[in-house]
């Protein structure tokens, strides 16, 4: 389901992802703004330059979005069995900070050469992003694949951790829970419960 949501948060974000990259690479020579980009890719290529490297999002979003939300269950489960000691807000806390930084992990080998097939003003839709990331592993080694990952796994874990305790505790509100029984809504009903908890009100236990 990760692999899926990466596929969906991929198409809807290129358009941005692609002017993003661009303006990085031209900002500091020229003083362009993300609006003067978008015009100068209208001009050059219409529409279609706002999908550039369309498989190079999905090459990157895949991963990271299968091991982001699949550690984070896994953490939260490792946690409430190994350490059930552990406050459900610190364990949302950890969970999600160490899901960041796994995911992106992950994602490393494929963003990098990503950024460069999007800030690129010569590539494709769909047909650069192989050829650059095997150019990149060729000239400068596998490693090259993960320059940048030290800071942005450090960037990683404190922005993930309040996701993920903010998402979870602004569910528990919302059902009027306990914070000890989010769990088990936002699993779907995988951990069990007691008859009696005070899930029974909100999922129908019977």
């Amino acid at each position: 389901m990760g692999a899926i949501t990466g596929c969906c948060s991929a198409t809807v974000l290129l358009p941005s992802e692609v002017v993003k990259a661009k303006t990085q690479v031209v900002v500091g020579n020229t003083g362009a703004s993300s609006a003067d980009i978008y015009k100068k890719m209208m001009k050059r290529q219409g529409i279609r330059s706002l999908f550039i490297g369309f498989d190079a999002q999905i090459m990157r979003d895949m991963p990271f979005y299968a091991f982001f939300f699949g550690t984070y269950e896994l953490n939260c489960y490792l946690f409430r069995t190994f350490v059930p000691s552990m406050p459900e807000e610190l364990n949302f806390f950890l969970s999600g900070g160490f899901a960041g930084m796994l995911g992106w992990a992950a994602a490393m080998p494929f963003d990098v050469p990503k950024t460069n097939v999007q800030a690129s003003w010569d590539s494709k839709v769909v047909g650069s992003y192989f050829p650059e990331l095997i150019r990149i592993a060729r000239e400068r080694g596998v490693l090259a694949l993960y320059t940048g990952l030290i800071p942005t796994i450090a960037r990683a874990f404190p922005a993930n951790a309040a996701l993920f305790l903010g998402v979870e505790m602004g569910k528990n509100r919302q059902l009027g829970l306990p914070a000890p029984w989010v769990v088990w809504v936002s699993a779907g009903g995988y951990f069990p419960f007691p008859q009696g908890s005070p899930l029974d009100k909100h999922i129908g236990y019977q």
